[in-house]
């Protein structure tokens, strides 16, 4: 059986090369048994896009955090989109167009999501009966206006073709950062392989872990490693959102988290996929009850959402630099507090309780070395992470504040990057940010300019 799934796998791969080399344009929609089905986009033969399978917004959120760390996907909304556009498509574009994500950004996040559901399709190949895995393809030119496939049972699988269809209304994005076909297919086949390899072809990596003794893992793990699966394992996300949070791959987290699963420790249960970012989320203007109700529900949201904002601390006696970090680090949905006094630093510290603390290490009066000691003889900031900025990076300077506490180093210039990354990076559980889950019932909320104020992408 194993096979003749091989050989469908290998032969529906081989139709999808030949749309390439024969320079398709349009859309392939492909449906395996009755549940199933996705579609591929291309132009001129390379891939564009691709769309379905059961978590679409999950999937967007976490290209978005793990290839994007400046973006905040919680504060994202479409303004408008065309019927039929592909919403995730239409963002991405609108993204690249505003220069809020880089080409090479772009590509990944396409990568990423085209891969993701090639895995998804040979997955679904792999579970149904070899008998419904076979195919016929006609033998009709792909000039035609829609080709199908003939199947040996009625719905087992169907592959149909549209010329010229695009994921977006509005265009594509340049023919260089689309795909090659055979190469992402490989590429997607190799990881469908490791994952097959583990005798995992009927679990989806869609699946969210619950924990279920939580008393007997704890005493079968050390503090460290239950404390973290706690914080990650909540029955909320799934091990690609997991994985994506952890910037890990999610067959190394499937594979550490065997064991668990097979004490049944831990279960994996399917959840529903988040609310799409798109204009049906955004309060309308039918009816002023209904307005006011939203505007309401808004209100509370943000003021909530504020509320579990962390807050980032920056300590620099120069204006311009606190300047820059603010906008870098609210446009980012942190909030942020300034201090250019280092006399006052610490209480300032002490009332506030930031989450994390950038320190500028030449001040004067108190330096950077003397205030990040002080900081860590206060046993409220003893794991507050303190992120050294410098434009220096000898190793003396390095090992020195190693000595005096200091968790990291961030090379002066500010790099928005940079910052924004290292604050995830230290960082993690910050509901506003990393997380694929948390904040999903908050749609309406836009992403912020460096200036503070909200902007709608349409």
């Amino acid at each position: 059986m194993k096979t003749r799934v091989e050989s469908t796998s290998n032969s529906l791969s081989a139709k999808l090369v030949r749309y390439g080399h024969e320079k398709f344009t349009g859309r392939l929609d492909l449906k395996v048994s009755t549940a199933q089905q996705w579609s591929l986009y291309l132009s001129y033969g390379r891939l564009v896009w691709a769309s379905g399978s059961v978590h679409p917004t999950r999937r967007w959120r976490r290209q978005i955090i793990y290839h994007c760390p400046e973006i905040n996907p919680n504060r994202i909304a479409l303004k408008k989109i065309e019927s039929g556009s592909c919403w995730d498509y239409h963002l991405i574009v609108l993204l690249a167009r505003k220069r809020m994500i880089n080409p090479q950004q772009t590509v990944l996040v396409i990568q990423g999501t085209v891969t993701e559901i090639l895995f998804d399709i040979l997955q679904s190949l792999t579970l149904v009966s070899a008998e419904q895995s076979v195919i016929e393809l006609s033998n009709g030119s792909v000039s035609s206006n829609t080709i199908e496939t003939k199947v040996k049972k009625p719905d087992n699988f169907l592959l149909n073709a549209q010329l010229g269809v695009r994921p977006s209304m509005q265009g594509i994005l340049p023919q260089t950062w689309m795909l090659e076909v055979e190469p992402t297919i490989n590429q997607a086949q190799q990881v469908w392989q490791q994952w097959s390899e583990m005798d995992l072809e009927d679990v989806s990596p869609d699946l969210a872990p619950v924990l279920l003794q939580k008393s007997a893992l704890e005493q079968q793990t050390s503090v460290a490693t239950y404390k973290n699966l706690v914080s990650l394992i909540n029955g909320k996300r799934t091990l690609r959102d997991i994985a994506a949070l952890l910037k890990r791959d999610v067959l190394l987290l499937k594979r550490s988290l065997k064991p668990y699963i097979n004490k049944q420790l831990i279960e994996l249960v399917e959840v529903p996929d988040l609310i799409a970012p798109n204009s049906e989320d955004i309060p309308g203007k039918a009816g002023t009850s209904n307005q006011k109700a939203q505007t309401q529900k808004s209100q509370t949201q943000k003021s909530q959402n504020k509320s579990d904002q962390a807050l980032i601390a920056c300590i620099d006696d120069h204006p311009q630099t606190c300047k820059i970090m603010k906008e870098v680090i609210q446009s980012a949905g942190y909030r942020f507090l300034g201090i250019q006094d280092s006399i006052k630093a610490l209480p300032l510290l002490l009332k506030h309780k930031p989450d994390l603390i950038f320190l500028d290490l030449v001040m004067p009066i108190v330096n950077g070395y003397e205030m990040c000691a002080q900081i860590r003889r206060v046993s409220v900031f003893a794991n507050t992470p303190v992120i050294i900025l410098t434009a220096k990076d000898g190793i003396v300077d390095r090992v020195r504040a190693r000595i005096v506490g200091a968790t990291d180093f961030l090379n002066k210039p500010i790099d928005h990057q940079k910052v924004v990354a290292t604050v995830r990076k230290y960082h993690t559980t910050s509901p506003s940010q990393t997380d694929p889950v948390e904040k999903a019932e908050s749609p309406e909320v836009k992403q912020e300019s460096g200036g503070g104020g909200n902007q709608e992408l349409s």
